[in-house]
Order: C-alpha cells, then sequence, then structure tokens
C-alpha cells in the first residue's frame, strides 16, 4: 500500500464525487455481503488515547473519497477502521462512491503500482479541497503477510491441485477453501493493519 501522488481529478469531478456520495453508515445500510464482519470490525477497532489525540488535534477536517464495494476483503478489513476514526474524531469525512459501473474514470486517476486500479482507494483532501495524496488495498505489511498465509494453505493442503498458479485457473472448490482461509487469518492481524494504516495517514497529512 505505497502512498501514490497522481494527476487526480478535477475540482469538478470532486465536487460532483462528494455530492453523490455515502456516508459511512449508508455504505454500511446498503451493503448486501459481508454485513456482520463489517460491524465487527468496526467495534473491534478502538483508538488507543495517542492516536485519538493525534486526529482530534488536526487543524481542519479532511476530506477522504473511498473507492469500495462490500464484496472486496480488504474493504471489509480496513473501511470500518477509516468509519471508527471519523466517528470518533471528526476529523475525517468520508466520501465513499462505488467503484463499478459509474465512477471508473475516478478509479483510473488513482492507479496502484502494478498500473491497474485496486479498491480501496482512499484520496485525501484538505480543507481547501486540494488533493493530498491517495493509496490503495492494505498496507505493504498485510500483503507480505498475505503471501505467507497462501503458503500456509498449499503446505496444509499438499493433496490438491493449484499451487502456483493463477487464481482464475485454481478449481472453485479450492479456490474458496483458500478465500476462506485468508478470511480467518485477516482478523488476526488487525491491531498491526490499524498500525499501519495510521502511520500512513500520518505521513500523508505531515
Amino acid at each position: 500500500m505505497s502512498i501514490q501522488k497522481a494527476e487526480g481529478i478535477s475540482v469538478e469531478r470532486r465536487k460532483r464525487a462528494f455530492q453523490e456520495a455515502l456516508t459511512y453508515n449508508q455504505f454500511i445500510s446498503n451493503a448486501k455481503v459481508n454485513v456482520d464482519r463489517l460491524h465487527e470490525n468496526f467495534q473491534h477497532y478502538t483508538l488507543t488515547e495517542q492516536e485519538s489525540a493525534y486526529f482530534k488535534g488536526l487543524p481542519e477536517q479532511v476530506d477522504v473519497l473511498v473507492l469500495a464495494h462490500d464484496w472486496c476483503g480488504d474493504v471489509v478489513a480496513n473501511l470500518p477502521l477509516f468509519g471508527k476514526i471519523e466517528h470518533e474524531t471528526g476529523k475525517l469525512k468520508l466520501h465513499i462512491l462505488l467503484r463499478d459501473p459509474d465512477n471508473q474514470d475516478i478509479a483510473a486517476a488513482y492507479l496502484h503500482a502494478d498500473g491497474r486500479n485496486h479498491i480501496p482507494t482512499y484520496v485525501f483532501f484538505n480543507g481547501a479541497g486540494e488533493e493530498l495524496s491517495y493509496f490503495s488495498e492494505r498496507p505493504d505489511e498485510i500483503t507480505n503477510l498475505s503471501r505467507d498465509w497462501v503458503d500456509d494453505f498449499w503446505n496444509l493442503h499438499p493433496e490438491w491441485e493449484g499451487r502456483g498458479r493463477p487464481l482464475s485457473e485454481v478449481d472453485e472448490d479450492v479456490r474458496k477453501s483458500l478465500f476462506d482461509y485468508l478470511k480467518e487469518q485477516r482478523p488476526l492481524v488487525s491491531d498491526l493493519e490499524k498500525i499501519a494504516i495510521i502511520e500512513i495517514i500520518r505521513s500523508i497529512l505531515s
């Protein structure tokens, strides 16, 4: 989850995006899948006194434009942290858009380092509407752990075919078992994810 700079979107597009966006509560209310996990993660995330003091001490509210979908595991894992920061400190204001199908133009303006767009994507704007920076998906620490978890999964199931293949070429039942295994691991490192994301936010806002 490297911090990025981009050409960005026009002022007019940003204003329209903010007008069309969902609040965090609206996004959760409209969610069709992973609803329980979104609620559980929101409840689980807690800010330390130091973390809360940092956000409350910011000189102005920061607008965060978010591209997300409820089916995305990374959205489920870390969007609730942003919701918790917004709820407890009031210093982040989330503007959440569904990337597909109507906001691909915004996604194209904020590409991942691999040249593709990913969700969630978080774009930060100061009070004057100036873009600060953006990042997407998950902290690098979680990406590295995810690779380890995938290796662990295949080590646990040497009898299954598909190791090293693109997921699209893996048998559907095996792919589902892999995703289920990854879902079980992610909550175990939520504290690490919180610390890493807050550090990224601090570096953007500094």
